[in-house]
C-alpha cells in the first residue's frame, strides 16, 4: 500500500513532468502553444491518477479473494493433517470444496455454521467469488445480505452496469473492511474447540 500512499501528488508530478519535458523540446516555429500544452499535461495527469486508483482498488480487492483462499486452504490442510493420524486419505481428493469441509467438521460434532464468525466467512466466500467473477450468481447472493458491498451512486449500480469487479471499481472494499473479515477468520479457529471426536471410524 505505500505505493499508493499519495495518488494525487504522484498524478500531479505526473503531469508536471509531461508539461516540462514537452516545453523543454526544441521548437522550429511559432506553431507551439502552451495553454495547449497544459491541458494535454493535466489530462496526463488524470488518466495517471485513474490507473493508480484502478491498481489500488485491484490490489484491495485481490487481498480480500486471497484472505478467503488462504482460510480455505488452511482449513483443509488442518482437518487432513488431524484425520490422516488415523484414516488413510489422499490430499489431492480431500475436502476441495467448502461442503466437504463443513460436512468434515460435522462428523466431528463440530458445526461451524453455527460459529459467530461464520457470518462474515460466507459474506467473504461470496465475495471472492464476485471479485473473481464479477456480476452472477454470486454477486446476487452477495447483495441479499450485504448491499452496501456495492458501489452505487445516483440509483446506478455499478457492477450492473459495467458487469465486472477488476476493470472498473464497482465494490465498496478498503483496508477497513479487509482487517474486519481477518478478524473474523482468527476468530474462527478460536471457536473450534480444543478436541474434536467422531463415533465413528
Amino acid at each position: 500500500m505505500p505505493v499508493f500512499k499519495d495518488i494525487e501528488r504522484d498524478a500531479d508530478k505526473h503531469a508536471n513532468d509531461f508539461f516540462d519535458n514537452s516545453m523543454s523540446q526544441p521548437a522550429y516555429d511559432d506553431s507551439i502553444d502552451p495553454a495547449s500544452i497544459a491541458e494535454n499535461a493535466q489530462e496526463e495527469g488524470i488518466e495517471h491518477y485513474s490507473y493508480l486508483k484502478l491498481g489500488k482498488y485491484n490490489l484491495t480487492a485481490t487481498w480480500h479473494a486471497t484472505l478467503y483462499q488462504i482460510w480455505e486452504q488452511q482449513t483443509r490442510l488442518f482437518l487432513f493433517h488431524e484425520m490422516s493420524h488415523v484414516c488413510d486419505i489422499q490430499f489431492e481428493t480431500f475436502c476441495t470444496k467448502l461442503p466437504e469441509i463443513k460436512k468434515k467438521f460435522k462428523f466431528h460434532k463440530v458445526d461451524i455454521e453455527n460459529f459467530s464468525c461464520w457470518p462474515q466467512i460466507k459474506e467473504l466466500r461470496l465475495l471472492c467469488n464476485v471479485i473473481k467473477h464479477g456480476d452472477g450468481g454470486s454477486a446476487k447472493s452477495l447483495r441479499k445480505i450485504k448491499p452496501e458491498l456495492f458501489k452505487q451512486e445516483d440509483n446506478i449500480d455499478y457492477i450492473k452496469t459495467f458487469k465486472t469487479t477488476l476493470l472498473e471499481e464497482t465494490l465498496n472494499i478498503n483496508e477497513m473492511t479487509l482487517k474486519s473479515y481477518r478478524k473474523a477468520l482468527l476468530s474462527f479457529w478460536d471457536e473450534i474447540p480444543e478436541r474434536n471426536y467422531s463415533d465413528e471410524l
